[in-house]
């Protein structure tokens, strides 16, 4: 009986892992910045079905929504790589978002919303990679449900801290709106939520996150991270009565955008990240009974941009289950201990 339950296990995974449909043919998928992203044909934008997985990233939601990963909501480090490439991201941010795919899954596949035994924990599953202080949605346990929490669909109270801080910055999401928001959002969740979750890997999320509303989702064509590009990336629609509602299944990619002329570099992501957090230095850790505990890894005071790589690269390990260690190590290496930044190699002993 155990052996049956075993190969029926591997059987079950091994045809999750080879049924995608609609799977996109990557080969033929690359950086184009003189031309708009296609969205027609096989590229169309679909409206999710009730079993595809959507979860809290809403360039993967929306990229999922026209094709370019599963439409179900099931992909893997490959595709996260090759799309990355695609809106105009660098091979050393690729590498990074691949690996976290990685460490998001079961070495083979990993879903974009709920998780599953055979996918992996999934993006949605709180405390793992997600967190609270998201931009667009709900801290976990403010928003319970039968089965968890909502921690992934569009909210319109949490997106009204950003929403604020962009109208004192001339309605545009960029870096100093986030300079912003991040605070707030990050004071709003110590303050209210009596099991905040703000951990290391949670910071990575919380301060590259801005980094893509900023210089990624907005159109090649002029840079410009305004609210309608924001909004259609995102999912959010306004009803006659002017009140923002969010787009179940998350938001599609912008008519007629291109990407930016020039991929953005791991130099450019990190120094984001730290003109963000050097405006606000915050504690990481989580609370405990209602008493926030810091974390024993910190971003260093006063961070230089290596400072920054290295945190990064070291929270990553940090969340990676011991038995996606190597595949998560074949990514991040070449990035940061033997390309731009020179970490010092993460050992799991330390």
């Amino acid at each position: 009986m155990a052996n049956t339950a075993f190969f029926l296990l591997i059987y079950l995974l091994i045809n999750d892992v080879l049924s995608f449909p609609n799977l996109a043919p990557f080969s033929t998928v690359q950086y184009q910045p003189g031309q708009p992203v296609d969205i027609s044909g096989t590229y169309a934008y679909q409206t999710p079905g009730p079993t595809d997985k959507r979860g809290p990233c809403p360039g993967l939601n929306a990229l999922a929504n026209h094709g370019y990963i599963n439409r179900n909501g099931i992909s893997n480090a490959q595709q996260v790589y090759d799309v990355s490439l695609l809106i105009g991201l660098g091979s050393e941010i690729a590498a990074t978002l691949a690996a976290l795919a990685v460490v998001a899954g079961n070495g083979l596949v990993f879903s974009i919303g709920e998780g599953s035994p055979l996918t992996g924990p999934g993006l949605n599953q709180h405390g793992f990679l997600e967190g609270d202080t998201s931009y667009k949605s709900c801290d976990c346990s403010l928003c319970p449900t039968q089965t968890g929490c909502d921690n992934f669909d569009f909210n319109d109270p949490v997106w009204s801290t950003t929403y604020e801080a962009a109208q004192s910055n001339g309605n545009l999401f960029g870096v100093p709106t986030f300079i912003t928001a991040a605070k707030n959002r990050y004071d709003e969740c110590v303050t209210n939520n009596s099991e905040c979750v703000f951990g290391p890997i949670q910071a990575v999320f919380h301060y590259l996150t801005p980094c893509l509303f900023a210089y990624i989702f907005p159109n090649g064509t002029d840079g410009l991270p305004t609210e309608t590009i924001e909004n259609t990336w995102i999912g959010i629609v306004k009803n006659a009565n002017d009140e923002r509602l969010g787009v179940p299944g998350g938001g599609r990619i912008p008519d007629n955008w291109y990407p930016r002329p020039q991929p953005l570099t791991s130099l450019e992501g990190i120094q984001c990240f730290a003109e963000i957090y050097a405006a606000n230095p915050v504690l990481l850790g989580a609370k405990v009974n209602g008493v926030f505990i810091p974390n024993e890894l910190q971003i260093p005071s006063e961070a230089s941009p290596t400072d920054i790589a290295c945190f990064i690269y070291q929270a990553i390990f940090v969340a990676t289950p011991t038995a996606s260690l190597l595949t998560v190590a074949s990514y991040l290496n070449p990035v940061f201990t033997n390309g731009s930044w020179n970490c010092t190699p993460f050992n799991a002993n330390n």
